[in-house]
């Protein structure tokens, strides 16, 4: 699995043919993209336009089996303009946890999603989003074998957690590298 970061939530999720995005910010990188993935509704751009090479689309909470990616997703906040959703995306039998914009602490129901998730991509760094004290103790009790920080500073959390190396530009990441209750901090760069 190669995990790339395209700056604010922006995420690319490959794993052989299939790729993830999550949260782009613009259409030009919908191109070969297998399944998108939106954790804020209405979300930062426009769905694709329908058609036989579309990629699938997901706003919202369920469960959705593409064939080699699997997909559930719980309703993490809601306010009067936004509905935020967490999901657990599992690929190449790697699980990971996407928390997107989430600004408060999350649900016992989205904690139950991400139990035993290999790696968490968590917000961190502040308002608006999770705090980094939030956001640390949350990969604690989860305990996931890599945090990845996403949309603000990540140097908070790598001091709150420790165990964070150099900026990376891509993670490349096979399940038998993973090592479970010793989380690591890997902060990529876009």
């Amino acid at each position: 699995m190669v995990i790339t970061y395209h700056g604010e939530g922006s995420f690319r999720l490959q794993a052989g043919a299939a790729v993830v995005l999550v949260d782009p910010e613009h259409q030009r990188s919908f191109k070969g993209a297998h399944c998108i993935i939106a954790t804020t509704r209405p979300a930062h751009v426009d769905p694709p336009a329908a058609g036989d090479d579309a990629p699938f689309w997901i706003d919202h909470q369920g469960e959705y089996d593409l064939g080699s990616v699997m997909v559930h997703g719980v309703t993490a906040e809601w306010d009067r303009d936004d509905e935020h959703t967490a999901y657990r995306v599992t690929m190449d039998d790697i699980s990971i946890g996407l928390l997107g914009f989430l600004t408060a602490d999350p649900e016992p129901a989205v904690r139950e999603l991400l139990a035993g998730v290999d790696i968490l991509i968590v917000p961190a760094g502040g308002k608006p989003f999770l705090t980094t004290a939030a956001a640390a103790k949350l990969a604690r009790q989860l305990e996931p074998s890599i945090v990845i920080p996403s949309l603000t500073d990540p140097k908070p959390l790598v001091k709150e957690l420790g165990n964070g190396g150099a900026p990376e530009e891509r993670l490349t990441i096979k399940k038998k590298d993973l090592v479970s209750k010793a989380v690591r901090v890997v902060v990529l760069t876009s």
